[in-house]
C-alpha cells in the first residue's frame, strides 16, 4: 500500500515521504496512529502542490536575503556607548546592540545571524552576517563615545 507519512517514523520514512509498505503495517499502526494517509492521486498532488509553493516561498526568500547581504555589504553601523578611563566600555557592545543600529536604519536582521566578539572599546570592527544558507556578508561597526 502505498502512505503518505504525516510525520516521521523512526527508520521508516520523514513527513511528506511517499512510500510503499506492507498493507497490514499500514492498516493496523500507521494510519490509526495518525503516523500516515493512504496515498490517493488526489494526495498526492496536493502534497506536490504544496511542496512547489514551499520551495517557491524558500526561493524568494534567499533572493530577498541575497538582496539585503548586498546592500549590507561593507557598510557602516554606528553604535554609541557609555565609556569609561581609557576609552574602555561600560559593559560591552554585542550583537544584539549592532542588530538594534540596523533595525533603526531599516534592516532587520536577527541577533542570532551576527557573528561578533563582545566589542570593550571604542573603534572600528568588523561583524559577520550569516543572512541565510550560503549568504554572508559583513559590516563594520563603529563604536562612539555616549555624550
Amino acid at each position: 500500500m502505498r502512505v503518505i507519512f504525516q510525520s516521521d517514523v523512526k527508520g521508516v520514512a520523514k513527513k511528506g515521504d511517499i512510500k510503499e509498505v506492507k498493507d497490514g503495517y499500514a492498516r493496523n499502526f500507521l494510519i490509526p496512529k495518525g503516523l500516515a494517509v493512504e496515498a490517493t492521486t488526489g494526495r498526492e498532488r496536493e502534497l506536490n502542490d504544496r511542496n512547489r509553493r514551499l520551495k517557491e516561498k524558500a526561493d524568494q526568500e534567499r533572493e530577498q536575503m541575497r538582496q539585503l547581504a548586498q546592500t549590507l555589504k561593507d557598510m557602516r553601523v554606528a553604535v554609541r556607548a557609555k565609556v569609561g578611563d581609557q576609552d574602555r566600555l561600560f559593559g560591552a557592545v554585542t550583537n544584539a546592540d549592532v542588530a538594534d543600529a540596523l533595525r533603526n536604519l531599516g534592516h532587520a536582521v536577527d541577533r542570532k545571524k551576527i557573528s561578533m566578539d563582545p566589542i570593550k572599546h571604542l573603534g572600528e570592527f568588523r561583524a559577520v552576517l550569516h543572512l541565510h544558507a550560503g549568504i554572508t556578508t559583513e559590516i563594520t561597526v563603529q563604536v562612539e563615545a555616549d555624550s
